[in-house]
């Protein structure tokens, strides 16, 4: 008995001696460099060079940040002021004067720091001055980057301040840096004899944020709409993830110069894609939905003599000043756009039902990002515990009124009918992970329900398709790219401008026809129409998406 316990007291004296043998090897050869800069920080005053962060990548992780680099010059205070000649030589390479360089090095004896052109940059390392060194970082953010609405910017501290970079600040700020300093001395003053010292702790493993986002896709939308859109939105979903592949707002910003921005009556930092304005025509969608799933036939017929009268007031149709539309069924007046045949369609539906369908769509709450930190808008249902007016449910059923829904909405309800009736959960951010580009923690959320019946899709992608063949979304057509299907809307504000009504024009659609893979919603603030302002852009995007084989 005696025998076993030495035994194992032995063993256990063994184990632990490698068990620390192991602990001293990770740390003299492993983590050595990484304690030993820790350890001179410490004792160290030293200032910020450059700090590094975690990446935001898309699908494929092509980064959207640090795409592009700069050159920084570190200059030593002490070594400089003693050599005259070299000070007057950096003076003239920065085109300063030697006075002012020399008041501001004389400030304090920490390095000064400057960002420099590659010329400058070239000019040092030719002159071989001491006293001074240069090192190329990456910068964060260009002036012309992508998606500068959902990624935000950082300040000069490298810290999230907006967008995605606030959100997930924690994760993305785990990477080291570069710092130049000097060791002091225990009253903290300058130790000329060690002189001056930088400390490079990058290439720590870092955490980045893999987004659904495809890159190549976020540019040609972008491009298209610096062409083509002064202000409004754009959203492209996958209809059967509901994974977001693009999306912009307009007029963007340079997230290196914000400042610039805060007083913009224009509000550039303002992220119109997950905003809220009245939908106008694109809710007929919702109407037209209600009106199949409880049981009334797309062959009912209204008459349309140019308006619609309900309540004693007469609503006017598009189509008033040619005389009305005449007789049609729901899928003309669909695609047509007729506000008098869903303004009486309305009347027979309910409010209630139209309402609760348009929920069903996801109307009137968030589609899922909020949760992966990008503030949305619910949106507007209106809420009735009272009487409502036919005229209101007019109104309502055309998509004017208290209605209020985002570009991001828009495009889930076209999903939702291109992929058969399944809401799903919007997504934008997918993972947090590591350089290798391995999963470190999951963030998007899978999860749908049926909002509609397969045959109700059905028929709402037939009037779709005939909106665009016939109607009024003939200028989204792409029949040599595989088709497209949509809705257009041209949505009253009650906002006057220069003596003229401003309208809100949407399109939003699928493609291709034969197997619908995308949905895409077009949003032009202060647009002249659905068919005008909108579709045109639905078209150019959708048929450079497919022309580049995606």
């Amino acid at each position: 008995m005696r025998f076993r316990r030495i035994k194992f007291l032995r063993f256990m004296f063994f184990f632990m001696l490698v068990v620390v043998s192991v602990k001293l090897y990770t740390i003299q050869f492993k983590s050595g460099k990484q304690y030993s800069s820790a350890a001179a920080l410490q004792q160290s005053r030293n200032r910020l060079v450059y700090k590094e962060r975690g990446d935001i990548i898309d699908r494929r992780s092509i980064p959207f940040t640090g795409r592009q680099s700069k050159w920084k010059a570190i200059l030593q205070p002490y070594t400089l002021i003693n050599n005259p000649i070299n000070l007057r030589t950096i003076a003239e390479i920065f085109g300063f004067s030697v006075e002012n360089l020399k008041s501001e090095l004389s400030k304090n004896m920490l390095p000064y720091i400057i960002d420099i052109t590659p010329a400058q940059a070239k000019a040092i390392s030719d002159s071989s001055i001491s006293g001074i060194s240069i090192i190329d970082v990456r910068v964060r953010y260009s002036s012309d980057g992508l998606a500068p609405h959902i990624l935000g910017y950082v300040n000069d501290n490298s810290e999230g301040m907006a967008g995605l970079e606030k959100a997930y600040q924690t994760t993305l700020n785990r990477g080291g840096g570069i710092y130049a300093g000097i060791l002091a001395d225990a009253d903290n003053g300058f130790m000329t004899d060690l002189g001056y010292r930088i400390w490079n702790n990058t290439g720590r493993e870092k955490l980045n944020i893999r987004l659904t986002l495809d890159y190549h896709l976020q540019e040609i939308v972008e491009s298209t709409m610096d062409r083509m859109v002064d202000k409004g939105a754009v959203v492209l979903m996958d209809i059967i993830t509901g994974e977001i592949l693009a999306i912009a707002s307009r007029p963007d910003f340079d997230p290196t110069n914000i400042r610039s921005y805060l007083n913009d009556n224009d509000e550039p930092l303002f992220n119109r894609a997950i905003g809220s304005y009245t939908p106008g025509s694109v809710f007929k969608m919702v109407t037209a939905a209600a009106a199949l799933e409880n049981g009334i036939s797309p062959d009912l017929i209204y008459d349309c003599p140019g308006y619609a009268e309900v309540g004693g007031i007469k609503m006017k149709c598009s189509s008033h000043d040619q005389g009305g539309h005449g007789r049609i069924n729901m899928a003309q007046a669909f695609a047509r756009s007729c506000n008098s045949y869903f303004i009486n369609l309305g009347q027979k539906v309910g409010i209630d039902k139209i309402l609760d369908t348009a929920e069903l769509f996801g109307l009137g709450q968030k589609t899922g990002l909020s949760e992966q930190g990008i503030a949305e808008s619910d949106g507007t249902l209106p809420g009735y515990l009272t009487y409502i007016s036919p005229a209101e449910i007019g109104n309502i059923s055309i998509g004017q009124g208290e209605l209020l829904i985002s570009p991001v909405q828009a495009a889930n309800m076209a999903a939702v009918i291109a992929n058969g009736g399944i809401l799903n959960k919007v997504t934008l951010v997918e993972s947090v992970v590591n350089d290798r580009g391995e999963k470190i923690r999951n963030i998007k959320d899978s999860e749908w329900k049926r909002a509609i019946s397969k045959e109700t899709a059905a028929a709402l992608q037939g009037m779709m398709l005939m909106t665009v063949e016939s109607g009024t979304g003939r200028w989204a057509d792409i029949g040599g790219h595989g088709g497209s299907a949509g809705k257009t809307g041209s949505a009253e504000t009650g906002w006057v401008k220069d003596n003229r009504d401003i309208l809100h024009a949407w399109f939003v659609g699928y493609f291709p026809l034969d197997c619908p893979r995308y949905s895409l919603c077009v949003f032009v603030e202060d647009g002249a129409s659905g068919s005008s302002s909108a579709a045109p852009i639905f078209a150019e995007i959708s048929a450079q998406i497919m022309d580049a084989g995606y």
